[in-house]
């Protein structure tokens, strides 16, 4: 079995835009001053606590991933892996979950190295993963049903 988990350090740093907000509210408390403080900092810790981590898991049944905590989540089976192959993401790709002309559906909370993972049906995935060989060891051991 292989895990990895990669964290996305950086996206706390988001937290930085609402620590005037909270400042606000802790000098004054007021309900004038709470509202917008908690307008602006619930969405950005909920967004951070989906989106700052990526857990990619493989054995030997399948290639399975998921952000934060176990949502949003994918996996492909083995069986339905034409082929797996180290890639670079750019820059104007980004982080997230969305799908890019370059490599299929993009998963990444940070770095620009990844795993493309190509389907028998010819549809792509990309991984992004602080671990790229690792994860593409994995695959192809799995594939090859060697655990």
């Amino acid at each position: 079995m292989y895990e990895r988990t990669q964290h996305a350090r950086w996206m706390w740093f988001i937290l930085l835009a609402a620590l005037p907000l909270v400042v606000a509210w802790g000098l004054s408390p007021s309900i004038a001053t709470l509202a917008p403080a908690i307008a602006v900092v619930v969405p950005i810790v909920a967004i951070l606590a989906i989106f700052a981590r990526l857990t990619i898991h493989v054995d030997g049944e399948a290639v399975s991933w998921y952000m934060g905590w176990g949502w949003p989540a994918g996996a492909i089976a083995l069986r339905d892996i034409a082929g797996a192959e180290l890639t670079s993401t750019n820059f104007l790709e980004g982080w997230g979950i969305h799908y890019t002309i370059w490599h299929g559906w993009l998963w990444n909370v940070g770095g620009f190295r990844a795993v493309e993972i190509t389907k028998t049906d010819g549809r792509r995935v990309t991984l992004g993963t602080d671990d790229p060989q690792g994860l593409l060891q994995a695959i192809e051991r799995f594939r090859q049903g060697a655990a």
